[in-house]
């Protein structure tokens, strides 16, 4: 081999070297950064669950929070004040509050109670007849029969009469004042419809509360129900609220609930509360959360949102993703638009 061949062959090994010492370097790079990011992933993941403090408080997915709510006020004040040197852990979890899937809206969807139109052109109507009738059919447990014949015009006709007073009419059971006493149907204005247990006059007992919509109504509810426990004349004790919907007229803002499933106080969701939603698309979530006195808690272990909001809801399926309101939007929540505190009419 004379000496250019020497040469040629001394640069040729430097340059595939030097290559190999790249490509080395940055697989020895990339592979850093890879399982950096595994890690930060894995981290956050850690953070975000929910389970370790789910199992402290003895629950299986419900969430608890009343204590934490308080407690943590001043940390949720500190964490959202926008102060520099925030620490790593601040920093990771900001970004799992950040990266949730959150369900657009500031609060449930507010219904307003149905209201009929005076169309009935003076309709003769038999209130006991037409309440022993419906009576018949709730007693065996037909809701359909129930359903058909509210949206029927006489029975329509027969709640309009009532409008803008909170008396009802009423088939069943009476005490020696003739006072509902046992069980009973009731008819309010609103097209309003109580069936179940009654005292003194009151609902007290259980029963279902179903307010029907007529046809005519162009608004998204199409019915609104309660079923469970009752005292003086509200939702009280282990209930279900339940809603319908005309699923064409539902926005893509608020938040609609299907059904609420839990405790009430004086009609007011009042501790654990199970959440099914659902969308225009028909598609629906469940959720748990914790309500005292009608306002939603925080969920243990979270803060406040891009926005401000508070993450109220926790998914069933995913515990990184939750509903999150205004301060505003968690308070107030109840089973709304009943009508209560009248008497019997004649």
């Amino acid at each position: 081999m004379d000496k250019n061949e020497k040469i040629k062959v001394a640069i040729t090994s430097g340059i595939v070297a030097a290559i190999l010492l790249i490509l080395v370097l940055f697989l020895a790079l990339s592979g850093k950064k890879e399982n950096d990011e595994k890690l930060l992933d894995k981290n956050i993941s850690e953070y975000a669950s929910l389970e370790s403090s789910l199992n402290q408080n003895g629950d299986s997915g419900i969430l608890i929070s009343s204590e934490s709510a308080d407690s943590g006020a001043s940390q949720n004040a500190e964490d959202n004040a926008g102060t520099a040197g925030s620490s790593e852990d601040s920093d990771m979890q900001a970004n799992s509050i950040e990266s949730v899937n959150d369900i657009s809206g500031n609060s449930l969807y507010s219904t307003k109670a149905a209201v009929l139109k005076n169309i009935y052109k003076g309709l003769a109507i038999d209130t006991n007849a037409q309440l022993k009738e419906m009576y018949t059919y709730w007693s065996d447990n037909n809701t359909e029969a129930v359903r058909d014949l509210a949206h029927l015009e006489r029975f329509e006709a027969m709640s309009y009469k009532l409008s803008g007073t909170q008396d009802f009419y009423y088939y069943g059971d009476l005490d020696s004042t003739g006072l509902p006493e046992g069980t009973g149907l009731a008819v309010y204005g609103d097209d309003q419809y109580y069936f179940g247990e009654w005292k003194v006059g009151k609902r007290n007992g259980n029963g279902t509360w179903i307010n029907f919509y007529p046809d005519y109504s162009n608004y998204v509810v199409t019915e609104h129900m309660y079923t469970g426990a009752w005292s003086d004349d509200l939702p009280t004790g282990e209930g279900q609220e339940h809603y319908d919907y005309d699923f064409t007229k539902m926005n893509g803002d608020d938040i609609y609930v299907q059904n609420a499933i839990g405790s009430f106080e004086n009609s007011y969701y009042n501790g654990k509360m199970y959440i099914i939603t659902i969308d225009k698309d028909q598609n629906t979530e469940e959720w748990f959360g914790t309500c005292q006195g009608g306002t939603w808690q925080q969920v243990v272990n979270t803060h406040l949102d891009k926005d401000g909001k508070i993450p109220v809801l926790q998914n069933k399926n995913d515990e990184k993703d939750f509903v999150s309101m205004t301060e505003e939007g968690t308070k107030d929540n109840r089973v709304s638009g009943i009508i209560i505190g009248g008497k019997k009419a004649n």
